[in-house]
């Protein structure tokens, strides 16, 4: 991060001192009266504006994740717009309710009126209106439908080797060295035995929002793709090779 970028965000944290980390933003949005469920992850939150007009228009359920710079509307002010043609005010609200394990990626703007389900990830940069359905992957400028979550989780397996290798790959090419085992943490179903060690060296992979039990489970009932980190590194070596 640069010094110029370390300045900016200090400064914005000191403007935005209810956004100065996540448990100070989550709870002065409860006290202002919009519904947040458990397990709400706000990052960089001093980047993320949540309307709190009418703050009971907004309902965010639990495990959701809400990344830098996304916008959260409930109102908007085109009736200025009419007022200036016609003379009338015609208001305009619309209530936000986004479900549970939503994952909201980074600049995405979500309207007045629009509803997100259960189970859905949405793009970086998206613009929400309307309904999103429950278990499925959306983006776009309005956000559409990209794939249901069952294709998604598939696709993610199937990728999942390649981009170690190429993480691993690229930190050798950074640092000098190939990445101790802790750097691929997140990569672990790949290579690690299938013991209670590897469970507690695995931390947060396991712990994050409560779901240590059935990562456990389904961790202890899979078989790694590699005997041992250094067979995924000599993999990855050849991989290299080849390249």
């Amino acid at each position: 991060m640069s010094i110029a970028t370390s300045v900016k965000n200090l400064m914005l944290k000191l403007a935005y001192r209810h956004k100065s980390d996540e448990g100070s933003y989550i709870a002065w949005l409860r006290g202002k009266g919009v519904r947040v469920g458990r397990n709400v992850h706000l990052y960089s939150p001093w980047t993320i504006d949540i309307d709190t007009q009418r703050p009971w228009m907004i309902e965010i359920g639990d495990d959701v994740s809400i990344t830098a710079h996304c916008s959260i509307l409930q109102h908007d002010f085109s009736w200025a717009v009419i007022q200036k043609m016609t003379g009338e005010v015609v208001g305009a609200a619309g209530k936000v309710t986004i479900g549970n394990n939503v994952f909201i990626g980074q600049k995405t703007v979500i309207l007045k009126g629009a509803t997100i389900g259960d189970n859905v990830i949405v793009g970086a940069g998206s613009v929400v209106s309307g309904k999103l359905e429950s278990n499925a992957v959306y983006g776009g400028v309005p956000a559409r439908k990209i794939m249901d979550m069952d294709t998604f989780i598939e696709h993610r397996r199937a990728a999942q080797l390649k981009e170690a290798v190429e993480c691993a790959t690229e930190y050798r090419h950074v640092h000098g060295r190939w990445p101790e085992q802790t750097v691929m943490k997140e990569f672990m179903w790949l290579f690690a035995p299938r013991t209670e060690q590897s469970v507690i060296g695995g931390g947060r992979v396991f712990t994050h929002d409560g779901n240590m039990d059935s990562s456990r489970k389904a961790f202890m009932n899979s078989a790694p793709q590699f005997d041992s980190y250094e067979a995924f590194l000599q993999y990855a070596k050849g991989q290299e090779q080849q390249h």
